[in-house]
C-alpha cells in the first residue's frame, strides 16, 4: 500500500510540475531571461555552438552552464529545454526526498516528506527558470543520502566527495559544508580512521583540480572555483548592506556580464594601478574585512538581520522572484506549501532532537549553510539547500505529534506546538523591509528593461505598467515608460510619464530624438555613407541635452575616415573627458599621434590606454613601440616581455611584438 501511495505522490508532483510548465511556456519569465538567467543561456548557446565560453578565470559558476550546454546540443537552444529537464530533475527530487526521510525516520516520515517536497512552492517555482538551484538541490540530496546511510564504505564517501566538488562548481558555498565536515571526521578518526576524510578529500579533489588548474593557466592564479568570492564577500559586509544583494553604485547594472569587469575597474581606479580579476576579488575581501574590523557594532546589527532574515518566510529574491512568477501562473498561486509554514515545525523538531547523535550530518549540513549566508548575505536561492533537512524534520514533526496525541503524551505534545508557535510568529512577522521584498515591481521592471533592449517596445510598456500597478511612484518605472511610449511615436504619452518621473519632459524628449538619430548615423556608417552619418551624429549632439562619449568618439571615427585629423583629435579629446575609463578613446589618440610620427604624445596616450586594461594587448605592443622611437628600450622590454611567444590572434600585432622583442634584445 505504502509503495503505491509513494508512487501516487510523484505522479501528482509531475502533473504539478506539468500544470505549472503549461502556465509559462509562453511568458515573459520564459521568453524572456533576465540577469543569471540570461547567462547562463547565452553561454549555455554559445557552447552548444562551438563558439567557447569565458576565456579568463571562471567568474560563474561553470556546471550549469555546461549541463544547459550538452542539452543544448542534443535538443537545441531553447529555455524550455532547460526548464523541462529541471522539471524532470524536480520529480527526482521528490523520491530523494523520501529516502532522506525514510532513511533518517521510517517510512511513514519519508512519504510524508515526499508529499511536502512534492507541494513546496519554491521547488516548483525554481524548477520554472534557468537557475542553479534544482541541480544544486538533486547533487546535495545524493550527498546526505550517501552519508547518512548506515554502511559506511570507502566508495560511498569517495562518491560523496565527487558530488560535493560538482555541487561547489555548481555554487561553492557548499564547500564550507566539505570542509567541516573533513574535519569533524578527521576529529572523530577513531571510528574508521582518517578513511573517511581521506575519500572524501579525494573525491573532491578529483573534481575540483582540473578546475583550478584550467583557471591557473589561464590567468596565473590559482582559483579553486570562481573568483567572485571577494565580490560577494563586499556586497554583503558594507557599510550600506542590508543582509540581502547590494548592488554597488559603480556597477553598470547587476547582470554578470558587467558585474566582474565592473568590479575590476572600480579597485583599479581606487589603487591606481591595473589589477586582475583575481586580485580585484581579493581587494574587495579587503575592503568587507574592514568594515567588520572598523564598525563591529554595525557588523554585528547586520549579522543579526541576516540571521532573521534567513530564517523568514520571505523568499528573497536574487534574480526573478517568485511573486513576479505567481503572476504568470495560477498553479504556482494555487501550490499550498511555502517556507512559512514547513520551516516553524521543521525548525522546533530539530532543535529538540539536534543533540542526538544520528543527527550529526543534518546539524552540520544546515549550520554550514547558515554560516555561509551570514559570510555574505541571503537569498531565497541560497537557503534552499536547507529544506532538504527541513522538510523531512518537519514531516518527523507532525509524525511525533501524530503518535503523541494517539498515546496521550499531552507533555511532549505541548512542547513540541508551543515550539513550532514560538517559532512560527518570528518567521511569518511581517516587516516593512519583508515587504518591500515580496513586491514584485523590479521583476516586471526587469523584464521590461530586456524587453526594451531587444526593441519589443510594446511587451516592454506593458511590464512597465504592471510595475507601475504594483508602485504607482516608482519613478524609474515612469521614465522607462516614457522611453517606450517615445519608440512607440506615443509622445504625449511619453511626455506625461517623463513629468511623473519628477524630469524635464522636453530635454527627455531631446535626447530620445537625439539617440535616434544616433541609431540612424550607425546604420549610414555601416553601409559607408560616412559624411552623412557625421552630419547626423552632429544633430544628435546638438540635440541632445548631455551628449554621451560614444557620439564623439564615432564622430572622431569618422574624421578619421574623411581625413580630417585635426577635428578627430578634438572629438577623442571630448570622449576622455565625458568617459575617462574608456581605454579605446587614448588608444586611437595613440594611434593618430604614432601615424604623425608625435612619439611622446603618442607613447603617453597608449600608457593611458593601458593602465585603464592591462590586458588590452594592441596598447601593450604599440607603448613598447613608441617607447622605443623616443630611445626607452628598457621600458620598451618591460612592455614587451609578457607578450613573448604569445598567438595574440591577430598576425599583424604577433609580427610587431616580435620585431619589437627582437629590437630590445629578447
Amino acid at each position: 500500500m505504502k509503495k503505491y501511495l509513494l508512487i501516487l505522490i510523484i505522479v501528482a508532483a509531475a502533473v504539478v510540475r506539468l500544470l505549472y510548465q503549461v502556465d509559462i511556456w509562453n511568458s515573459p519569465m520564459v521568453d524572456v531571461p533576465i540577469i543569471d538567467s540570461e547567462y547562463y543561456h547565452e553561454l549555455a548557446k554559445s557552447l552548444a555552438e562551438g563558439k567557447g565560453g569565458e576565456e579568463g578565470v571562471f567568474f560563474m559558476s561553470p556546471l550549469y552552464p555546461y549541463v544547459l550546454a550538452l542539452l543544448y546540443l542534443i535538443f537545441g537552444s531553447y529555455v524550455h529545454v532547460g526548464l523541462i529537464f529541471q522539471a524532470l530533475l524536480g520529480v527526482l527530487l521528490v523520491y530523494l526526498i523520501y529516502r532522506i526521510g525514510e532513511r533518517l525516520f521510517g517510512q511513514n516520515v519519508g512519504l510524508l516528506s515526499a508529499f511536502f517536497a512534492a507541494f513546496y512552492r519554491p521547488f516548483v517555482y525554481y524548477e520554472g527558470v534557468l537557475l542553479t538551484s534544482v541541480l544544486i538541490l538533486v547533487l546535495n540530496a545524493l550527498i546526505l543520502l550517501l552519508l547518512i546511510s548506515p554502511h559506511r564504505t570507502n566508495f560511498r564517501y569517495f562518491a560523496a566527495g565527487l558530488l560535493l566538488g560538482l555541487s561547489a562548481l555548481a555554487r561553492p558555498n557548499v564547500l564550507l559544508f566539505a570542509a567541516i565536515l573533513i574535519v569533524f571526521f578527521i576529529v572523530k578518526s577513531g571510528d574508521g580512521g582518517l578513511r573517511r576524510p581521506a575519500f572524501l578529500l579525494l573525491g573532491l579533489a578529483l573534481v575540483l583540480a582540473p578546475v583550478a588548474y584550467r583557471n591557473y593557466q589561464v590567468s596565473g592564479s590559482w582559483v579553486l572555483t570562481t573568483a567572485g568570492a571577494g565580490m560577494n564577500f563586499y556586497a554583503g559586509n558594507n557599510p550600506q548592506a542590508e543582509g540581502i544583494y547590494w548592488e554597488a553604485p559603480f556597477l553598470r547594472s547587476a547582470e554578470p556580464k558587467y558585474e566582474n569587469e565592473d568590479y575590476r575597474l572600480e579597485a583599479s581606479r581606487r589603487l591606481g594601478r591595473v589589477l586582475s580579476i583575481t586580485e580585484a576579488s581579493s581587494y574587495w575581501f579587503q575592503q568587507g574585512l574592514s568594515y567588520i574590523v572598523h564598525q563591529p557594532i554595525s557588523y554585528l546589527q547586520l549579522l543579526f538581520r541576516k540571521l532573521y532574515l534567513f530564517f523568514h518566510r520571505t523568499e528573497i529574491p536574487n534574480n526573478l522572484s517568485i511573486y513576479a512568477a505567481q503572476d504568470f501562473s495560477k498553479t504556482l498561486r494555487l501550490i499550498p506549501l511555502g517556507f512559512g509554514l514547513i520551516a516553524p515545525l521543521g525548525i522546533a523538531f530539530w532543535f529538540m532532537r539536534a543533540r542526538q547523535s544520528d543527527m550529526v550530518i543534518a546539524n552540520l549540513y544546515i549550520l554550514s549553510y547558515l554560516l555561509a549566508t551570514l559570510l555574505f548575505f541571503v537569498a531565497s536561492e541560497y537557503r534552499l539547500p536547507v529544506l532538504l533537512m527541513l522538510l523531512p524534520f518537519a514531516a518527523a514533526a507532525l509524525a511525533s505529534l501524530w503518535n503523541n496525541i494517539k498515546c496521550a503524551q499531552w507533555k511532549a505534545v505541548s512542547r513540541l506546538a508551543l515550539l513550532t508557535v514560538l517559532f512560527a510568529v518570528p518567521i511569518n512577522a511581517s516587516t516593512v523591509f519583508t515587504a518591500s521584498l515580496s513586491s514584485p515591481r523590479m521583476d516586471f521592471f526587469n523584464l521590461g528593461s530586456v524587453l526594451q533592449k531587444q526593441e519589443r517596445h510594446a511587451e516592454a510598456a506593458g511590464m512597465f505598467n504592471r510595475a507601475l500597478i504594483v508602485d504607482p511612484d516608482f519613478a524609474e518605472a515612469h521614465r522607462a515608460l516614457g522611453d517606450s511610449y517615445h519608440a512607440l511615436k506615443q509622445f504625449d504619452k511619453a511626455a506625461e510619464e517623463f513629468k511623473r518621473a519628477g524630469l524635464v519632459a522636453d530635454d527627455e524628449l531631446s535626447m530620445l530624438d537625439a539617440e535616434d538619430l544616433f541609431l540612424q548615423a550607425q546604420t549610414q556608417a555601416r553601409n559607408g555613407n560616412y559624411s552623412q552619418s557625421l552630419k547626423l551624429f552632429e544633430e544628435g549632439v546638438s540635440l541632445h541635452p548631455d551628449p554621451p562619449a560614444f557620439a564623439y568618439y564615432n564622430m572622431a571615427s569618422l574624421n578619421l575616415y574623411l581625413g580630417d585629423t585635426t577635428r578627430a583629435i578634438d572629438e577623442l579629446n571630448i570622449a576622455a573627458s565625458i568617459e575617462p575609463n574608456d581605454f579605446r578613446t587614448p588608444y586611437t589618440l595613440g594611434l593618430i599621434y604614432e601615424n604623425r610620427a608625435e612619439w611622446s604624445l603618442a607613447k603617453d596616450q597608449f600608457l593611458t590606454s593601458l593602465e585603464l586594461s592591462g590586458t588590452f594587448h594592441p596598447a601593450r605592443i604599440h607603448a613598447a613601440l613608441t617607447c622605443l622611437e623616443v630611445g626607452d628600450t628598457l621600458q620598451a622590454a618591460r612592455l614587451i616581455e609578457p607578450l613573448i611567444g604569445q598567438d595574440l590572434r591577430d598576425t599583424q600585432l604577433t609580427t610587431l611584438a616580435a620585431e619589437i622583442a627582437k629590437r630590445v634584445g629578447f
